[in-house]
């Protein structure tokens, strides 16, 4: 009988830590997911900054003498 308690006992904390893992996982995935729309959107202003710096570059490479 005790046998019989030890292992359903084994099962239930396997249940838990098994669920909270998936639990962290999930979170875990959802938070890296919004980090990288964060940085996309990061990626794509720096872009935009580079062709300014690049236009601009030749801007005064024009007016220069």
């Amino acid at each position: 009988m005790v046998v019989l308690f030890v292992w359903i006992g084994a099962v239930v904390f396997a249940a838990v830590i098994l669920g909270f893992c998936a639990y962290e996982l999930a979170w875990k995935s959802k938070r890296l997911q919004g980090d990288l729309g964060k940085l996309e959107t990061l990626s794509t202003q720096l872009t935009d900054l580079q062709g300014e710096v690049s236009a601009a570059r030749s801007r005064l490479i024009e007016v220069r003498p």
